[in-house]
C-alpha cells in the first residue's frame, strides 16, 4: 500500500472518498448490506429509469427475492435519490411517502450515520411529531446500527439520549433529536455549518411552523433534506412537497404491498378492519394521501358526499330495535334534538329551543314509550354540558340510559397505526357515515341538510376529527344538533358491526327492505 507525505494510506483516502459520494457504498462496506438484486432481464430497463430519475416507474417485479443481508429495493431507491442529489443531477430535497413497515427507520439511521461519518463538522437536526417516534424508535435504531459497525469506526461516535456526537469535535459535529412542537418551532433550526442534513420522520404530522422556521437552513448549497412519512393529511408542508411544491423535491412513493419485508398479516389486518377502499388502507398500506374530495383551505372535507344522503319523508314505520339519541342544549342558539334510528332509517322526531334537564327527561320518556324502546341502553344521552343532569333525572324516573362522554376516548384505543379517531364523537360520526353509504335513509329534511354540513379532517397525529360546533359557527354554519343526536345512536360498536351492510335501498320505488 502506498502512503502520502502525511503517512495516511492512500487506499484509505480513496475508500473514504467513495463513501462521501455514495451512502450505498458506505452501507455495503460497513454493514455488508447489498441492494436487492435486479432480475437480469430488467437490468437495462432499471438502469435507464434510474439514470433519468424516474424512480416512480420502478416496480417490485423487477427484483429478485429479498434475502437477509439485502437492502430492499425501496430502501435502495431512497439511497439512490440521495446520491443523485449529491451529484447535482436532482434536488437535494427528498420527500418520501410510503405505507407502513417498508424499513424507512433503518434507512434514515444509515443515512444519518453515513452523513456524520463522511462530512467533517456535519450537523444533523432530526425531528418527529412525538417523543416516541424520535427517541424510542429512530434514536434507538441509530444505536443498533452504530453497535453493528466495526469497533474502530463505531468508536468514533458517542451515542446519547437526544444526541449522536463525533468524539473528535462533539460540540460542533453531531446529530440531534428534538420533538416537533408548534409552540417550540426550532426543532430543525439553530444549526450552522458547511454540511447540514435535515431529517423529518413522520413529516406529515409535523406542524408547518417547524418547517417555516427551518427554511433558512434549507437554502445552503450543501444542505441535504429527507422527509419520510405516511401521507396522513391533505394540508401542510409535507403534502405540498408532493403537490404544489413538488418541482423542488425528489418525490418517492412506496406501497407496503410491494415491500419484501412488510408482514402479510399487517396488511390483512388493516384490510379486514378498515376495508381495502378505505382511507386508512390507502394511507397506511398504499402510501397514498386520503381522498381529497372538496377540501377547504383549513383541510376539512365533507363527511358524507351530498349525493349519497338519501331523503325519504315517507310514513314507513320503524322496525324493532330503535335507538334514541338525545343531544341536550340549554338556552341559546343550540336546540335539544331527539333522533330515532333503526337499521334502515333515521328521523329527527323532536327538537326543543329552550330546555332544562327536567323537560329533556320528560320528553325522552314520552318518546321511549311512543317508539316502544324496551332496553334503556338503547337511549343514548350526551352527558356533557347541558346534558350532565339529564341522565340523573331519567334515573329518578326509573330509566337508565347510556350517559356518554361525547369527547371521551373512542373504542379504537390501540396505539400507533390503529388509533384513527380523535374522540368518541368522531368514531360515532364515521359509523353514521358508513351506515348512510350502505343505504341508510334520512326521513327528516333538516337532519339531511345538517349532515351535508358536517366536515372532518385529520389532525397532526393523523387522527380523524369532526369540525367542532365552535368552528362551524365561525364558518356561518348552524349548530348540527340533529346530526349529533343521530351520531349518538351509533355509540355501540357491536350494534353497528352487527347491523351495518344490511340495508338496501330501491331508489325507484322509494322502498326500504332488509337484504340477505
Amino acid at each position: 500500500m502506498r502512503s502520502n507525505r502525511t503517512g495516511i494510506d492512500e487506499s484509505d483516502i480513496a475508500l473514504f472518498k467513495s463513501w462521501v459520494n455514495s451512502p450505498i457504498k458506505f452501507i455495503g462496506d460497513i454493514w455488508k448490506l447489498k441492494p436487492q438484486p435486479v432480475v437480469k432481464e430488467y437490468q437495462d430497463l432499471v438502469n435507464d429509469l434510474i439514470s433519468q430519475g424516474r424512480f416512480i416507474e420502478i416496480k417490485a417485479d423487477y427484483f429478485e427475492d429479498w434475502q437477509k443481508g439485502h437492502i430492499t429495493w425501496q430502501q435502495w431507491l431512497i439511497l439512490l435519490a440521495v446520491e443523485r442529489g449529491l451529484k447535482g443531477l436532482s434536488s437535494k430535497r427528498i420527500s418520501v411517502r410510503s405505507g407502513h413497515g417498508i424499513g424507512k427507520t433503518a434507512c434514515l439511521s444509515w443515512l444519518i450515520i453515513w452523513y456524520l461519518m463522511c462530512h467533517k463538522g456535519a450537523q444533523v437536526p432530526c425531528t418527529a411529531p412525538t417523543g416516541e417516534q424520535i427517541h424510542d424508535i429512530l434514536w434507538k435504531e441509530i444505536k443498533i446500527w452504530i453497535d453493528r459497525m466495526p469497533e474502530q469506526i463505531g468508536g468514533l461516535f458517542e451515542w446519547q439520549n437526544g444526541y449522536v456526537r463525533v468524539k473528535d469535535s462533539p460540540e460542533t459535529w453531531f446529530a440531534r433529536a428534538r420533538t416537533a412542537r408548534k409552540e417550540a418551532p426550532e426543532a430543525l433550526a439553530g444549526v450552522h455549518g458547511k454540511y447540514v442534513f435535515l431529517v423529518a420522520d413522520e413529516a406529515s404530522a409535523i406542524p408547518e411552523e417547524i418547517f417555516n422556521t427551518a427554511e433558512g437552513s434549507l437554502t445552503g448549497e450543501n444542505t441535504l433534506v429527507a422527509l419520510i412519512s405516511n401521507p396522513t393529511r391533505l394540508v401542510g408542508y409535507f403534502y405540498d412537497t408532493h403537490n404544489s411544491d413538488k418541482n423542488n423535491w425528489q418525490c418517492l412513493h412506496f406501497n407496503s404491498e410491494e415491500s419484501p419485508i412488510v408482514e402479510t398479516g399487517y396488511i390483512e389486518r388493516i384490510a379486514t378492519k378498515h376495508g381495502k377502499d378505505s382511507d386508512e388502507y390507502a394511507i397506511r398500506v398504499r402510501g397514498e394521501f386520503p381522498d381529497a374530495e372538496a377540501i377547504d383551505d383549513k383541510g376539512f372535507v365533507p363527511l358524507i358526499p351530498a349525493d349519497k344522503i338519501i331523503l325519504n319523508e315517507s310514513d314507513m314505520p320503524f322496525s324493532k330495535g330503535v335507538k334514541l339519541g338525545v343531544d341536550p342544549a340549554g338556552e341559546g342558539d343550540n336546540k335539544t334534538a331527539w333522533v330515532v334510528r333503526d337499521r334502515f332509517q333515521a328521523d329527527a322526531v323532536a327538537t326543543e329551543a329552550i330546555s332544562s334537564e327536567k323537560t329533556i327527561a320528560q320528553k325522552t320518556l314520552t318518546l321511549k314509550d311512543y317508539f316502544n324502546i324496551e332496553n334503556d341502553e338503547d337511549i343514548i344521552v350526551d352527558n356533557f354540558g347541558a346534558g350532565a343532569n339529564v341522565a340523573t333525572e331519567l334515573a329518578f324516573a326509573g330509566c337508565h340510559p347510556q350517559a356518554v362522554n361525547w369527547g371521551g376516548k373512542p373504542d379504537d384505543e390501540d396505539e400507533g397505526i390503529d388509533a384513527i379517531y380523535l374522540n368518541k364523537r368522531a368514531e360515532c360520526y364515521f359509523r353514521l357515515r358508513e351506515w348512510v353509504l350502505r343505504g341508510g335513509v334520512i326521513k327528516d329534511k333538516e337532519l339531511a341538510e345538517e349532515l351535508k354540513q358536517i366536515k372532518f379532517k385529520r389532525n397532526l397525529a393523523g387522527k380523524k376529527q369532526i369540525m367542532s360546533k365552535l368552528e362551524m359557527r365561525k364558518e356561518g354554519i348552524k349548530s348540527p344538533d340533529r346530526a349529533d343526536a343521530a351520531a349518538l345512536t351509533f355509540y355501540d360498536e357491536d350494534d353497528f358491526l352487527e347491523n351495518a351492510g344490511k340495508v338496501i335501498v330501491n331508489s325507484t320505488k322509494n322502498d326500504i327492505y332488509s337484504g340477505v
